[in-house]
């Protein structure tokens, strides 16, 4: 809840730093949202959200964290979703999926499996890849806290 907050106020920062449509230069056009490869399609949260839902048996710890990107070079938004499924006591698998946009709806790609970590963060889309960083236990560390980081490039061909 608390990222979807800052998340908004990010956005609703930016749209004021943004210049009006008026100031664009000419012959450039402002991607509309079915354009954007940042912005999920109408129903892409809830398509994703229902897979990850189906795929763990509602079994999941938390809400899945989405990712969006354009990997597959047409401009339109895929995505990376995350999420966490319980194994007993204080441990849990870490799960990673890819989907894309295909003609605004998000279609299950395959699971990534040799992607580990928590707290994924700095994630990058590009044409072919996505790279991220995430939160990894060091030598010594407790299972509770990770101190650790580790970054990843996921290939999406």
């Amino acid at each position: 809840m608390i990222k979807r907050i800052v998340l908004a106020a990010l956005a609703l920062s930016l749209a004021a730093c943004s210049p009006p449509a008026s100031e664009t230069p000419e012959g450039s056009a402002e991607p509309t949202s079915a354009q954007s490869a940042d912005a999920p399609p109408a129903g892409g949260e809830d398509t994703i959200r229902a897979w990850v839902q189906q795929d763990t048996g509602g079994n999941m710890i938390g809400d899945p964290e989405i990712f969006y990107g354009d990997f597959s070079g047409d401009g339109a938004a895929d995505a990376l979703a995350h999420y966490l499924t319980p194994l007993g006591g204080s441990g849990f698998n870490v799960n990673w999926a890819l989907f894309r946009n295909e003609g605004g709806a998000m279609t299950f790609v395959r699971r990534e499996d040799a992607v580990y970590g928590i707290e994924p963060r700095d994630v990058v889309f590009a044409n072919g890849s996505i790279t991220l960083t995430t939160t990894m236990p060091r030598e010594g560390d407790p299972h509770c806290c990770p101190t650790g980081s580790q970054n990843w490039t996921i290939a999406t061909d």
